[in-house]
């Protein structure tokens, strides 16, 4: 039973829906333990049934929400037929102002605030306080509306009662709408970390992306541009390859590839990964001179062209590269120096591929 809860609890995916079925369990609850004090109490029977009608309302409303999906407008109906309708009559049935029915009504009021936004809401509650407010001004004017007139002890008994489960009423609705408001809100926050995440990160290789690199090269990397280097790293022959076995074996290789060269990322010394387009990686690196930035490439690029790929052993993967230095005299900005060690790249290619070209300044 509990499981049986719990899983029905988790697959209302909305706040909306928490909210209904939270606050519908609990009405038709406390209606229902009314119906039964009204027998205890010795009430009429219209003050029983007047009672019973809450929880059966509760139930018809359910059936029709679960019909609809409306699930606001069907919580705003039980609200509007509870403080309009139903309470009045149980005003009237079970001892006016000397009984605890002013509490019940008041309830009703206050879950009205807990409705969707809008001007029904707004409306139901003005026509519920202005229903309410008249039938107690009627009683009073004319007392013999009341059907019954309770005596003290009567009177201390049902307010009793009335605190009770009015008591309960406010906790669980109170609880159950925080615990319902908590979950959306760790929902939220889990989506907005996942959509910061891809919008940060290649979803293929899981790698930085390319708006993520530029923004870190224009944003930290330049600023101390005397300790880092970057490497642009493109597959070789990879429309070919793609071509000939397949695009699913393509990103398999684009996804093996980047993960090999996030294994050489520094991120403590402010190094970077980053696929940058189909095919091609950006390795930022932090080294202490060229030579030692280089060593870092060329074993990287050794590396892959010692991989093997079970689905297609005959497949020969290599990568050519471009190398420079962040503070390079010739720079002058991100933009250029994306433009120069592109330019690398493309003589490592015309020269043969799978080699890395740096830039020889004078």
């Amino acid at each position: 039973m509990v499981k049986a809860i719990k899983k029905f609890w988790k697959a209302q995916d909305t706040l909306e829906r928490k909210m209904f079925w939270s606050i519908l369990v609990v009405v038709t609850i406390v209606a229902t333990f009314s119906a039964i004090f009204t027998v205890f109490e010795g009430f009429n029977a219209a003050a029983s049934l007047a009672s019973l009608g809450c929880a059966v309302l509760c139930f018809v409303i359910a059936f029709i929400a679960v019909k609809t999906t409306q699930y606001n407008q069907c919580y705003l109906f039980m609200c509007c037929m509870l403080s309009c309708f139903l309470l009045p009559l149980l005003f009237l049935f079970c001892g006016g102002i000397t009984s605890g029915m002013p509490l019940y009504c008041i309830t009703s009021i206050a879950l009205i605030a807990l409705a969707a936004r809008g001007k029904a809401k707004i409306a139901a509650f003005i026509i519920s306080m202005v229903i309410l407010m008249v039938v107690v001004y009627l009683s009073w004017v004319n007392p013999d509306m009341v059907f019954t007139t309770l005596d003290r002890d009567a009177s201390y008994l049902d307010f009793i009662v009335t605190i009770f489960l009015t008591g309960i009423t406010l906790f669980a609705v109170g609880s159950l709408s925080l615990m319902a408001y908590a979950d959306e809100r760790e929902k939220n926050a889990q989506l907005i970390a996942k959509l910061d995440y891809l919008s940060m990160h290649d979803q293929l290789t899981g790698l930085y992306n390319r708006r993520y690199l530029l923004q870190y090269l224009e944003n930290f990397v330049w600023k101390r541009r005397n300790d880092y280097y970057l490497a642009m790293l493109d597959l070789d022959n990879f429309k070919q390859i793609n071509c000939n076995c397949g695009n699913d074996f393509g990103d398999h290789i684009i996804s093996t590839v980047g993960k090999a060269l996030q294994r050489y990322e520094d991120s403590s010394a402010g190094e970077c990964v980053a696929r940058f387009g189909c095919e091609k990686y950006m390795y930022v690196i932090n080294a202490g001179s060229e030579v030692e930035a280089y060593a870092k490439v060329e074993s990287f690029r050794k590396a892959v062209r010692q991989m093997h790929f079970e689905k297609s052993v005959t497949v020969n993967v290599t990568v050519s590269g471009g190398l420079i230095p962040c503070n390079s005299k010739a720079i002058t900005d991100v933009k250029q120096l994306l433009f120069k060690v592109d330019e690398l790249v493309a003589s490592a290619k015309k020269q043969g591929k799978n080699q890395i070209r740096n830039m020889v300044e004078n």
